[in-house]
């Protein structure tokens, strides 16, 4: 009876490790994804207005924080 129990225990453990992983990873993904895209934008403005003859800043974006377990990684 011990084995079966201690078993159970393990893949519980794991089960919960493996579920917690899947929700760091897709918060991850959608992070990279959205920082991705805000910088795109940034430069893109930015090149606008270096055509204007304004040069801008070298720094023209700044990623946003990651929240890992709110607001979907945004």
């Amino acid at each position: 009876m011990k084995t079966k129990a201690q078993a159970t225990i393990e893949f519980s453990i794991a089960f919960v490790c493996a579920i917690v992983f899947l929700i760091l990873t897709c918060n991850l993904f959608v992070w990279l994804n959205h920082c991705l895209v805000r910088r795109q934008v940034a430069y893109g403005d930015s090149r606008e207005e270096a055509t204007r003859g304004n040069p801008g800043k070298d720094d023209f974006f700044t990623p946003p924080r990651l929240r890992v377990f709110s607001k979907g990684g945004r």
